[in-house]
């Protein structure tokens, strides 16, 4: 049962979704979100930043004292996702399972002559510590996973370990070696330079299923050959209420050149992990012909259809 803190912390964050959903529906995701981030809004983002740390707290906790269970451990979105960045690039080396399955479809495809010549690109050998790029990060929950390298970046930091950075705004520049930082804030980010890039409840946050669409996009281009891209989302509903979203978003990010090689429904959010395929081309060819009528190019959410 929620405790009277635990319901004033979370009625902080639904007023804010709620007050840049009331704004984006008055004049445009675009005018809305500058609104949003202004610095006349900045102590209402403070706000929201701690409260969402304070959130993530009670809800580590309540896991751990409610059930020591292993199975109820990993539910949790930040064990989870570790779980499966270490299976992917270390202990199942699940990163090769799938890349032989996309040389196979590949051969597939060009042997039926539904693909020409294409360029394939791979990963090395993964490093000893992943360079990750949490976005919307908040507190940098993922600080302490000693075969991660994070650089974590949030539009409000509420730790001092977290980058500040407005991720529409950021310039993805290859050739980069860190990240550009000026007067506190990331102005710019390497190009193919990270194996994995968590979006953690953040998609939901933006107002527009454009600017989610272009998180994405530039999440494909933060990452290395065959690097991943982690998003969780919150979803209280049963597993197949969104399941048009959710086919949705396998399509128009397989247009990015993000195959997915992942999705679990857990109680109140979705674990999904997309990754960057060995040929653009593959991935693309891959979409158009799993394209189902009605599908576009958006990542829509169910408040999109409220």
């Amino acid at each position: 049962m929620a405790t009277e803190d635990h319901l004033r912390l979370a009625n902080i964050v639904k007023s804010c979704h709620e007050s840049l959903r009331r704004l984006t529906k008055e004049h445009g995701a675009q005018v809305a979100w500058q609104e949003h981030t202004s610095p006349q809004n900045a102590k209402r983002l403070l706000e929201y930043a701690n409260a969402m740390r304070e959130l993530a707290s009670i809800w580590e906790s309540n896991m751990e004292r409610n059930d020591s269970s292993m199975e109820l451990q990993a539910r949790s979105r930040i064990k989870w996702a570790i779980d499966y960045i270490t299976k992917y690039f270390f202990t199942e080396g699940i990163y090769m399972q799938k890349r032989q399955r996309e040389q196979r479809l590949l051969k597939s495809y060009t042997s039926e002559q539904q693909l020409g010549e294409v360029t394939c690109q791979f990963l090395e050998e993964p490093p000893d510590r992943l360079r990750v790029l949490d976005v919307g990060s908040c507190f940098n929950p993922f600080a302490n996973s000693p075969h991660l390298e994070v650089t974590a970046i949030d539009l409000c930091p509420a730790t001092d370990d977290v980058l500040q950075a407005d991720f529409l705004k950021v310039d993805v520049t290859p050739g980069l070696a860190e990240p550009e930082v000026c007067e506190g804030s990331v102005k710019s980010l390497p190009a193919t330079h990270y194996e994995c890039v968590i979006f953690s409840l953040l998609l939901e946050y933006m107002p527009s299923a454009e600017q989610r669409l272009l998180c994405c996009r530039k999440a494909y281009d933060l990452l290395r050959p065959e690097g991943i891209l982690v998003i969780i989302t919150p979803d209280s509903q049963h597993v197949g209420k969104n399941a048009h979203l959710m086919k949705n978003w396998r399509y128009s990010l397989a247009k990015l050149g993000l195959l997915r090689v992942r999705f679990e429904k857990l109680p109140h959010i979705s674990c999904m992990v997309f990754r960057k395929a060995i040929s653009l081309e593959l991935s693309r060819h891959w979409a158009s012909i799993h394209r189902e009528e009605g599908m576009c190019e958006a990542i829509k959410i169910p408040q999109d259809e409220s």
